[in-house]
């Protein structure tokens, strides 16, 4: 099973974010997600090699959107953070992700933001998977 199907959990806490910095900033657009996946893909994959990763260049929605994104990702990845977790209900914490799981399931939310790009518009991801997330 490729991890980003085994960790379907990952991508709703993922996109989750995505979409509570869109219903604030309704003038978001899927670039803003492209741009934060793509950092948060570059700073982990960086990472899962053993280097440092390189201070992002992002700013305004895209400074964001990643924001949020970077704080669920080390959440999942076991580590502490300055943000608040995403409330798991009567569940236990999950386990802790390996890194390069966490590099594939961003690779999967990248290739959904261009291809519901392609065919949706300048919000089609946005609007294709807030239908999914409250």
């Amino acid at each position: 099973m490729k991890p980003e199907d085994e960790y379907l959990d990952v991508l709703q806490n993922i996109e989750a974010v995505v979409v509570d910095t869109w219903k604030k900033h309704r003038e978001m657009t899927d670039y803003s997600v492209l741009r934060a996946y793509e950092a948060a893909i570059g700073y982990y994959k960086a990472l899962a090699r053993g280097g440092t990763p390189r201070p992002e260049r992002l700013s305004g929605l895209d400074a964001e959107v990643y924001a949020g994104v970077h704080a669920i990702c080390e959440w999942r990845l076991g580590r502490e953070t300055d943000t608040p977790p995403p409330s798991t209900g009567d569940q236990a914490e999950p386990p802790p992700l390996p890194i390069e799981d966490l590099v594939a399931c961003l690779r999967r939310l990248r290739k959904s933001v261009e291809r519901w790009n392609r065919t949706g518009g300048q919000r089609g991801y946005l609007e294709f998977v807030s239908q999914f997330v409250e």
